[in-house]
Protein backbone atom coordinates (compact mmCIF):
# COMPACT_ATOMS: atom_id res chain seq x y z
CA UNK A 1 0.00 0.00 0.00
CA UNK A 2 1.06 3.23 -0.77
CA UNK A 3 2.60 4.62 2.63
CA UNK A 4 0.80 7.88 2.04
CA UNK A 5 -2.46 6.40 1.99
CA UNK A 6 -1.72 4.12 4.73
CA UNK A 7 -0.75 7.06 7.14
CA UNK A 8 -3.88 8.90 5.92
CA UNK A 9 -5.90 5.81 7.01
CA UNK A 10 -4.34 5.31 9.94
CA UNK A 11 -5.03 8.95 10.95
CA UNK A 12 -8.54 9.17 10.34
CA UNK A 13 -9.29 5.89 12.39
CA UNK A 14 -7.11 7.51 15.22
CA UNK A 15 -9.76 10.58 14.99
CA UNK A 16 -12.53 8.80 14.43
CA UNK A 17 -11.64 6.94 17.74
CA UNK A 18 -11.05 9.89 19.26
CA UNK A 19 -14.52 11.64 18.63
CA UNK A 20 -15.71 8.26 19.73
CA UNK A 21 -13.93 8.29 23.61
CA UNK A 22 -14.56 12.03 23.70
CA UNK A 23 -17.78 11.53 23.43
CA UNK A 24 -17.64 8.64 25.97
CA UNK A 25 -15.77 10.94 28.30
CA UNK A 26 -18.48 13.50 28.65
CA UNK A 27 -21.27 11.06 29.25
CA UNK A 28 -19.01 9.14 32.42
CA UNK A 29 -18.17 12.82 33.87
CA UNK A 30 -21.59 13.79 33.91
CA UNK A 31 -22.38 10.31 35.74
CA UNK A 32 -19.29 10.80 37.74
CA UNK A 33 -20.29 14.11 39.22
CA UNK A 34 -23.39 12.66 40.09
CA UNK A 35 -22.32 10.09 42.20
CA UNK A 36 -19.83 12.43 43.55
CA UNK A 37 -22.38 15.03 44.63
CA UNK A 38 -24.40 11.95 46.56
CA UNK A 39 -21.27 10.67 48.27
CA UNK A 40 -20.69 14.12 49.38
CA UNK A 41 -24.06 14.61 50.65
CA UNK A 42 -23.76 11.30 52.90
CA UNK A 43 -20.04 12.12 54.55
CA UNK A 44 -21.67 15.02 55.86
CA UNK A 45 -24.64 13.08 57.37
CA UNK A 46 -22.37 10.72 58.13
CA UNK A 47 -20.37 13.41 60.51
CA UNK A 48 -23.84 14.31 61.82
CA UNK A 49 -24.46 11.25 62.89
CA UNK A 50 -21.33 10.50 64.58
CA UNK A 51 -21.56 13.52 66.45
CA UNK A 52 -25.37 12.65 67.60
CA UNK A 53 -23.89 9.33 68.75
CA UNK A 54 -25.93 7.58 66.70
CA UNK A 55 -23.61 4.52 66.11
CA UNK A 56 -25.97 2.33 64.12
CA UNK A 57 -26.98 4.10 61.76
CA UNK A 58 -23.65 6.02 61.13
CA UNK A 59 -22.10 2.41 60.52
CA UNK A 60 -25.05 1.79 57.97
CA UNK A 61 -24.35 4.85 56.12
CA UNK A 62 -20.53 3.76 56.27
CA UNK A 63 -21.12 0.88 53.76
CA UNK A 64 -23.22 2.81 51.73
CA UNK A 65 -20.07 5.52 51.47
CA UNK A 66 -18.18 2.58 50.05
CA UNK A 67 -20.38 1.28 47.33
CA UNK A 68 -20.22 4.66 46.43
CA UNK A 69 -17.00 4.71 46.44
CA UNK A 70 -16.61 1.54 44.71
CA UNK A 71 -18.75 3.13 41.68
CA UNK A 72 -16.54 6.28 41.38
CA UNK A 73 -13.68 4.03 41.29
CA UNK A 74 -15.55 1.68 38.40
CA UNK A 75 -16.68 5.15 36.61
CA UNK A 76 -12.94 6.92 36.28
CA UNK A 77 -11.67 3.58 35.59
CA UNK A 78 -13.86 3.38 32.50
CA UNK A 79 -12.45 7.06 31.34
CA UNK A 80 -9.75 7.08 29.07
CA UNK A 81 -7.88 10.17 27.51
CA UNK A 82 -9.66 10.34 23.60
CA UNK A 83 -5.98 9.73 21.80
CA UNK A 84 -4.76 7.26 24.53
CA UNK A 85 -7.37 4.72 22.02
CA UNK A 86 -5.02 4.67 19.58
CA UNK A 87 -4.86 0.98 19.48
CA UNK A 88 -2.14 -0.24 17.11
CA UNK A 89 1.74 0.20 17.30
CA UNK A 90 1.33 1.34 13.71
CA UNK A 91 -0.85 4.72 15.01
CA UNK A 92 1.19 5.03 18.22
CA UNK A 93 4.71 5.60 16.18
CA UNK A 94 2.18 7.68 13.43
CA UNK A 95 1.61 10.05 16.61
CA UNK A 96 5.16 10.06 18.16
CA UNK A 97 6.63 10.90 15.37
CA UNK A 98 4.16 13.71 14.53
CA UNK A 99 4.46 14.91 18.17
CA UNK A 100 8.36 15.13 18.09
CA UNK A 101 8.49 16.94 15.07
CA UNK A 102 5.85 19.45 16.24
CA UNK A 103 7.47 19.75 19.72
CA UNK A 104 10.63 20.09 17.92
CA UNK A 105 9.19 22.96 15.62
CA UNK A 106 7.15 24.66 18.43
CA UNK A 107 10.87 24.86 20.59
CA UNK A 108 12.43 26.14 17.57
CA UNK A 109 9.95 29.13 16.47
CA UNK A 110 11.41 32.04 17.83
CA UNK A 111 8.46 34.47 16.47
CA UNK A 112 5.74 32.59 18.42
CA UNK A 113 5.48 34.75 21.83
CA UNK A 114 1.85 35.90 21.06
CA UNK A 115 0.85 31.99 21.41
CA UNK A 116 3.57 30.29 23.91
CA UNK A 117 1.22 27.55 25.19
CA UNK A 118 1.70 23.65 23.32
CA UNK A 119 -1.84 23.09 22.76
CA UNK A 120 -2.66 26.71 21.09
CA UNK A 121 0.95 26.47 18.87
CA UNK A 122 -0.09 23.25 17.84
CA UNK A 123 -3.35 24.31 16.81
CA UNK A 124 -2.68 27.55 14.99
CA UNK A 125 0.76 27.44 14.29
CA UNK A 126 1.80 23.89 13.67
CA UNK A 127 -1.16 22.69 11.41
CA UNK A 128 0.94 22.02 8.47
CA UNK A 129 2.16 19.58 10.34
CA UNK A 130 -0.89 17.81 10.64
CA UNK A 131 -2.41 18.73 7.24
CA UNK A 132 0.83 16.46 5.96
CA UNK A 133 -0.78 13.79 7.82
CA UNK A 134 -4.43 14.65 6.78
CA UNK A 135 -6.07 15.33 10.45
CA UNK A 136 -8.58 17.26 9.38
CA UNK A 137 -8.75 19.28 12.84
CA UNK A 138 -5.88 20.42 14.05
CA UNK A 139 -6.65 20.61 17.94
CA UNK A 140 -6.88 16.98 17.66
CA UNK A 141 -3.58 16.38 17.09
CA UNK A 142 -2.46 19.62 19.87
CA UNK A 143 -4.06 17.08 22.11
CA UNK A 144 -1.92 13.76 20.33
CA UNK A 145 1.32 16.00 20.96
CA UNK A 146 0.32 16.57 24.70
CA UNK A 147 -0.51 13.33 25.48
CA UNK A 148 2.38 11.90 23.84
CA UNK A 149 4.60 14.09 25.62
CA UNK A 150 3.15 14.50 28.85
CA UNK A 151 3.56 10.46 28.87
CA UNK A 152 6.90 10.81 27.59
CA UNK A 153 7.78 13.05 30.74
CA UNK A 154 6.28 11.28 33.04
CA UNK A 155 7.42 7.51 32.22
CA UNK A 156 10.99 8.89 32.44
CA UNK A 157 10.56 10.57 35.94
CA UNK A 158 9.06 7.21 37.25
CA UNK A 159 12.38 5.25 35.89
CA UNK A 160 14.37 8.39 37.41
CA UNK A 161 12.88 7.86 41.09
CA UNK A 162 11.84 4.06 41.98
CA UNK A 163 9.48 5.47 44.38
CA UNK A 164 6.94 7.31 41.86
CA UNK A 165 6.51 3.15 40.15
CA UNK A 166 5.29 1.57 43.29
CA UNK A 167 2.93 4.19 44.99
CA UNK A 168 -0.89 3.01 44.32
CA UNK A 169 -3.01 5.21 41.44
CA UNK A 170 -6.01 6.12 42.91
CA UNK A 171 -8.49 7.51 39.54
CA UNK A 172 -11.65 8.25 41.29
CA UNK A 173 -9.57 10.60 43.88
CA UNK A 174 -10.53 14.09 43.68
CA UNK A 175 -9.75 17.82 45.22
CA UNK A 176 -11.94 17.10 48.13
CA UNK A 177 -12.12 13.02 48.31
CA UNK A 178 -12.81 11.26 51.18
CA UNK A 179 -12.97 7.83 52.50
CA UNK A 180 -13.56 6.05 55.82
CA UNK A 181 -11.17 4.02 57.64
CA UNK A 182 -12.24 1.07 60.14
CA UNK A 183 -10.55 1.06 63.27
CA UNK A 184 -12.87 -0.73 65.65
CA UNK A 185 -14.65 -4.01 65.50
CA UNK A 186 -17.58 -4.77 66.60
CA UNK A 187 -17.44 -6.36 70.58
CA UNK A 188 -19.21 -9.44 71.20
CA UNK A 189 -20.09 -10.96 75.02
CA UNK A 190 -21.66 -14.17 76.63
CA UNK A 191 -25.08 -15.08 76.19
CA UNK A 192 -26.97 -14.71 79.05
CA UNK A 193 -30.60 -15.78 79.74
CA UNK A 194 -33.00 -12.87 79.88
CA UNK A 195 -34.89 -13.28 83.34
CA UNK A 196 -36.79 -10.84 84.93
CA UNK A 197 -34.48 -8.13 86.52
CA UNK A 198 -31.08 -9.22 84.63
CA UNK A 199 -30.24 -6.09 82.11
CA UNK A 200 -28.20 -7.15 79.46
CA UNK A 201 -25.60 -4.57 78.40
CA UNK A 202 -25.04 -3.32 75.15
CA UNK A 203 -22.18 -4.27 72.85
CA UNK A 204 -19.70 -1.58 70.94
CA UNK A 205 -20.47 -0.99 67.40
CA UNK A 206 -18.16 -0.81 64.19
CA UNK A 207 -16.53 2.48 64.53
CA UNK A 208 -14.72 4.22 60.94
CA UNK A 209 -12.52 7.46 60.77
CA UNK A 210 -12.57 9.61 57.95
CA UNK A 211 -8.86 10.56 55.80
CA UNK A 212 -8.70 13.08 53.00
CA UNK A 213 -6.91 13.61 49.83
CA UNK A 214 -4.94 17.03 49.56
CA UNK A 215 -4.02 19.14 46.40
CA UNK A 216 0.36 19.46 46.02
CA UNK A 217 1.58 21.18 42.73
CA UNK A 218 5.17 20.84 41.04
CA UNK A 219 6.69 23.39 38.76
CA UNK A 220 9.69 22.92 36.64
CA UNK A 221 11.75 25.68 34.62
CA UNK A 222 14.60 23.85 33.01
CA UNK A 223 16.30 26.06 30.07
CA UNK A 224 17.36 25.10 26.89
CA UNK A 225 19.89 27.37 25.41
CA UNK A 226 19.81 28.78 21.64
CA UNK A 227 22.26 26.90 20.72
CA UNK A 228 20.84 23.90 21.57
CA UNK A 229 17.46 24.59 20.07
CA UNK A 230 18.82 25.53 16.84
CA UNK A 231 21.21 22.96 16.14
CA UNK A 232 20.30 20.56 13.58
CA UNK A 233 22.31 17.61 15.01
CA UNK A 234 20.76 17.51 18.46
CA UNK A 235 17.46 15.88 19.80
CA UNK A 236 15.43 18.72 21.27
CA UNK A 237 12.61 16.56 21.98
CA UNK A 238 14.63 14.07 23.86
CA UNK A 239 16.15 16.78 25.73
CA UNK A 240 13.00 18.53 26.65
CA UNK A 241 11.72 15.20 28.25
CA UNK A 242 14.93 14.09 30.05
CA UNK A 243 15.16 17.87 31.77
CA UNK A 244 11.43 18.13 32.46
CA UNK A 245 11.28 14.49 33.55
CA UNK A 246 14.28 14.87 35.75
CA UNK A 247 13.30 17.55 37.53
CA UNK A 248 9.84 16.33 38.04
CA UNK A 249 10.84 13.30 39.55
CA UNK A 250 12.84 14.44 41.81
CA UNK A 251 10.43 17.82 43.22
CA UNK A 252 7.16 14.99 43.26
CA UNK A 253 9.57 12.19 44.79
CA UNK A 254 10.89 14.64 47.43
CA UNK A 255 7.35 15.69 48.07
CA UNK A 256 5.76 12.01 48.57
CA UNK A 257 8.66 11.30 50.91
CA UNK A 258 8.89 14.16 52.95
CA UNK A 259 6.39 16.93 51.99
CA UNK A 260 5.59 18.86 54.60
CA UNK A 261 1.77 19.19 54.03
CA UNK A 262 1.51 23.34 54.32
CA UNK A 263 0.88 25.33 50.91
CA UNK A 264 1.34 23.68 47.78
CA UNK A 265 2.87 20.89 49.72
CA UNK A 266 1.93 17.15 49.91
CA UNK A 267 1.57 15.28 53.42
CA UNK A 268 4.85 12.39 52.76
CA UNK A 269 5.05 9.67 53.74
CA UNK A 270 7.92 10.04 56.05
CA UNK A 271 6.92 13.69 57.04
CA UNK A 272 5.83 14.81 60.31
CA UNK A 273 2.13 14.46 58.75
CA UNK A 274 2.38 10.04 58.61
CA UNK A 275 5.29 9.69 61.33
CA UNK A 276 5.23 10.33 65.18
CA UNK A 277 7.97 8.28 67.65
CA UNK A 278 7.55 10.31 70.20
CA UNK A 279 8.40 7.62 72.94
CA UNK A 280 5.35 6.03 74.53
CA UNK A 281 2.49 8.37 73.03
CA UNK A 282 3.61 8.36 69.29
CA UNK A 283 0.60 7.78 66.91
CA UNK A 284 2.87 5.60 64.87
CA UNK A 285 3.18 3.21 67.77
CA UNK A 286 -0.52 2.88 68.27
CA UNK A 287 -2.30 -0.43 66.68
CA UNK A 288 -4.30 -0.04 63.37
CA UNK A 289 -7.65 -1.38 65.13
CA UNK A 290 -8.53 -1.58 68.69
CA UNK A 291 -11.31 -2.78 71.09
CA UNK A 292 -11.56 1.22 72.19
CA UNK A 293 -11.44 3.45 68.87
CA UNK A 294 -9.72 6.38 70.76
CA UNK A 295 -6.79 4.04 71.42
CA UNK A 296 -6.37 2.66 67.76
CA UNK A 297 -3.55 4.70 65.22
CA UNK A 298 -4.85 7.79 63.60
CA UNK A 299 -5.85 6.49 60.01
CA UNK A 300 -3.45 9.26 58.67
CA UNK A 301 0.04 7.70 60.27
CA UNK A 302 1.62 5.32 59.19
CA UNK A 303 2.79 2.69 61.63
CA UNK A 304 6.62 1.96 63.25
CA UNK A 305 8.98 -0.49 63.79
CA UNK A 306 11.79 0.25 65.60
CA UNK A 307 15.26 -1.34 65.97
CA UNK A 308 15.74 -0.58 69.35
CA UNK A 309 19.20 1.03 68.88
CA UNK A 310 19.97 4.66 68.27
CA UNK A 311 21.27 5.30 65.09
CA UNK A 312 22.25 1.41 64.36
CA UNK A 313 20.08 -1.61 62.61
CA UNK A 314 21.04 -3.17 66.14
CA UNK A 315 23.68 -4.51 68.55
CA UNK A 316 25.10 -7.01 66.37
CA UNK A 317 24.32 -8.89 63.32
CA UNK A 318 22.34 -11.70 65.56
CA UNK A 319 19.86 -8.47 66.57
CA UNK A 320 19.83 -7.34 62.75
CA UNK A 321 18.85 -10.92 61.41
CA UNK A 322 16.04 -11.10 64.65
CA UNK A 323 14.62 -7.56 63.50
CA UNK A 324 14.28 -8.37 59.98
CA UNK A 325 12.78 -11.31 60.83
CA UNK A 326 10.22 -9.21 63.27
CA UNK A 327 9.56 -6.80 60.88
CA UNK A 328 8.23 -9.44 58.10
CA UNK A 329 5.87 -10.99 61.14
CA UNK A 330 4.65 -7.71 62.01
CA UNK A 331 3.05 -6.88 58.76
CA UNK A 332 -0.79 -8.00 58.33
CA UNK A 333 -0.72 -11.66 56.30
CA UNK A 334 -3.49 -9.78 53.53
CA UNK A 335 -0.47 -7.70 52.52
CA UNK A 336 2.37 -10.06 52.38
CA UNK A 337 1.81 -11.19 48.90
CA UNK A 338 3.57 -8.25 46.73
CA UNK A 339 5.29 -6.99 49.94
CA UNK A 340 9.11 -5.12 48.95
CA UNK A 341 11.43 -3.45 51.19
CA UNK A 342 12.43 -0.12 50.49
CA UNK A 343 15.45 1.65 50.99
CA UNK A 344 19.21 3.38 49.71
CA UNK A 345 22.00 2.31 48.40
CA UNK A 346 24.24 2.62 51.68
CA UNK A 347 21.61 0.67 53.98
CA UNK A 348 21.42 -1.83 51.26
CA UNK A 349 25.24 -2.26 51.86
CA UNK A 350 25.15 -2.26 55.46
CA UNK A 351 22.26 -5.17 55.97
CA UNK A 352 24.53 -7.01 52.79
CA UNK A 353 27.55 -7.12 55.60
CA UNK A 354 25.56 -8.88 58.23
CA UNK A 355 27.67 -12.09 58.78
CA UNK A 356 26.68 -15.44 60.38
CA UNK A 357 29.55 -17.34 62.65
CA UNK A 358 31.20 -18.96 60.21
CA UNK A 359 31.23 -15.40 58.74
CA UNK A 360 29.52 -16.42 55.16
CA UNK A 361 26.80 -13.58 53.94
CA UNK A 362 23.19 -14.36 55.23
CA UNK A 363 21.36 -11.78 52.68
CA UNK A 364 23.70 -12.27 49.78
CA UNK A 365 24.51 -15.78 48.12
CA UNK A 366 27.99 -14.78 47.72
CA UNK A 367 30.39 -12.13 48.13
CA UNK A 368 31.87 -13.11 44.82
CA UNK A 369 28.16 -13.15 42.45
CA UNK A 370 28.10 -9.01 42.85
CA UNK A 371 24.90 -7.82 43.79
CA UNK A 372 21.92 -8.40 41.41
CA UNK A 373 18.66 -8.25 42.90
CA UNK A 374 18.72 -8.59 46.44
CA UNK A 375 16.51 -9.99 48.74
CA UNK A 376 15.66 -10.05 52.05
CA UNK A 377 13.37 -13.14 54.55
CA UNK A 378 12.09 -13.96 50.68
CA UNK A 379 11.20 -10.54 49.58
CA UNK A 380 12.67 -8.45 47.18
CA UNK A 381 14.82 -4.99 47.77
CA UNK A 382 13.90 -1.95 45.92
CA UNK A 383 16.53 0.82 45.90
CA UNK A 384 15.16 3.93 46.07
CA UNK A 385 18.68 6.92 46.60
CA UNK A 386 16.33 9.39 48.04
CA UNK A 387 15.41 7.81 51.44
CA UNK A 388 17.30 8.50 54.07
CA UNK A 389 20.10 6.77 55.53
CA UNK A 390 20.45 5.24 58.87
CA UNK A 391 21.30 7.39 61.73
CA UNK A 392 19.61 8.23 64.73
CA UNK A 393 16.03 8.49 64.88
CA UNK A 394 16.04 8.66 60.93
CA UNK A 395 13.34 6.45 59.19
CA UNK A 396 16.05 4.82 57.16
CA UNK A 397 13.77 1.99 55.10
CA UNK A 398 9.74 0.84 54.73
CA UNK A 399 8.33 -2.73 54.38
CA UNK A 400 4.98 -3.59 52.61
CA UNK A 401 2.90 -2.69 49.89
CA UNK A 402 3.58 1.17 48.76
CA UNK A 403 0.86 0.39 46.27
CA UNK A 404 -2.16 0.63 48.74
CA UNK A 405 -0.60 2.55 51.71
CA UNK A 406 0.06 5.70 49.38
CA UNK A 407 -1.87 6.65 46.51
CA UNK A 408 -2.01 9.90 44.14
CA UNK A 409 -3.74 10.95 40.98
CA UNK A 410 -3.51 13.37 38.12
CA UNK A 411 -5.00 16.63 39.35
CA UNK A 412 -6.81 19.11 37.21
CA UNK A 413 -4.00 21.48 36.55
CA UNK A 414 -1.45 20.37 33.60
CA UNK A 415 -0.13 22.89 31.21
CA UNK A 416 3.29 23.92 29.51
CA UNK A 417 4.40 27.60 28.45
CA UNK A 418 7.18 28.58 26.36
CA UNK A 419 9.31 31.29 28.12
CA UNK A 420 12.45 33.05 25.56
CA UNK A 421 12.48 36.28 27.32
CA UNK A 422 12.89 36.41 30.95
CA UNK A 423 16.52 34.65 30.81
CA UNK A 424 18.61 35.83 27.70
CA UNK A 425 20.38 33.38 25.45
CA UNK A 426 18.11 30.34 27.11
CA UNK A 427 14.29 29.42 26.75
CA UNK A 428 12.60 28.27 30.14
CA UNK A 429 10.07 25.86 29.59
CA UNK A 430 7.42 26.41 32.42
CA UNK A 431 5.97 23.37 33.44
CA UNK A 432 2.72 23.49 36.49
CA UNK A 433 1.52 19.81 37.49
CA UNK A 434 -1.29 19.62 40.21
CA UNK A 435 -1.74 16.03 42.06
CA UNK A 436 -4.12 14.62 44.44
CA UNK A 437 -2.58 12.63 47.54
CA UNK A 438 -4.43 10.36 50.33
CA UNK A 439 -3.13 7.74 52.79
CA UNK A 440 -4.37 4.42 51.53
CA UNK A 441 -4.23 1.32 53.98
CA UNK A 442 -1.84 2.61 56.64
CA UNK A 443 -1.41 -1.17 57.81
CA UNK A 444 0.24 -1.95 54.44
CA UNK A 445 3.60 -0.50 55.24
CA UNK A 446 5.57 -0.71 57.68
CA UNK A 447 8.49 2.31 58.55
CA UNK A 448 11.88 0.98 59.73
CA UNK A 449 13.21 3.78 62.23
CA UNK A 450 16.93 3.60 64.16
CA UNK A 451 14.91 4.58 67.49
CA UNK A 452 14.79 3.73 70.99
CA UNK A 453 11.69 5.35 71.30
CA UNK A 454 8.73 2.52 71.37
CA UNK A 455 5.01 2.40 72.49
CA UNK A 456 4.19 2.24 76.37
Amino acid sequence: MDPELELKELLEKATANFVAQKSANEALQTKFDAVSSQQSKLVADFEKLRESGDSVKAAKLADTITELQSEMSDLRAKYKNPSAVIDTKAEREVFENTAKTAVGLWLKCKNNGSNPDLFKFVSDDAAEQFKALNITNAAQGGLAVAEVLSRDVIEYAREYSPILNYIGRKPEMTRDYRELVLVSYPSVQEGIENVAGTAIAETSTLEYKEVRSRTFKVNAKPRITDEAMYAPDINVYAGLVRLLGRELAIYTAAQVLYGNGTGKNARGILSSNRINITNLTGESFKPTLAPNPANARDADFYPVKATGVAGSLGVDDKSIVDFVIDVTNALPTEHLNGAAWYMNRKTRGRFEKVRDGENRPLFRMSYIDGVGMMTMNGFPVIIDDTLPDVATDSTFAMFGRLDRAFALNDGDIDKMLLDPYTVDGCTLIKTDKEYFEIVGQSDALLVLCATVNGPA
